[in-house]
């Protein structure tokens, strides 16, 4: 299991900042990627990632509270901090139980 949460923590790092340094760095890429993230990756990424990892181990509110603390650190370097990392966590917590009602039956 440390391996999948070390798999699990570097993944979500490159998950959660890979789309704010292309902006940086491709500054015309903000075009296309305006706001996707925030609204469609990052959710996407936050329930399925639960889903997943809770389904392998059972319900592990870990990973949600891992999700919303790797991503305040983003949060703070490419947005500002008006950006609901609530919702992220809401996402993980039902992913979570989704996870463990799949392992469970």
């Amino acid at each position: 299991m440390k391996k999948d949460i070390i798999k699990f923590i570097l993944l979500t790092l490159v998950i959660y900042n890979i789309i704010p340094i292309i902006n940086k760095i491709v500054p015309e890429s903000t075009n296309y990627t305006f706001l996707s993230d925030l609204w469609i990756v990052y959710p996407l990424y936050s329930l399925i990632i639960s889903v997943l990892f809770c389904k392998k181990y059972g319900l592990k509110i870990v990973v949600s509270i891992l999700l919303v603390l790797l991503f305040i650190p983003t949060m703070f370097i490419f947005y500002n901090d008006s950006v609901l990392i609530f919702i992220y966590l809401i996402l993980s917590i039902i992913g979570c139980f989704i996870g463990n009602k799949i392992k469970n039956s």
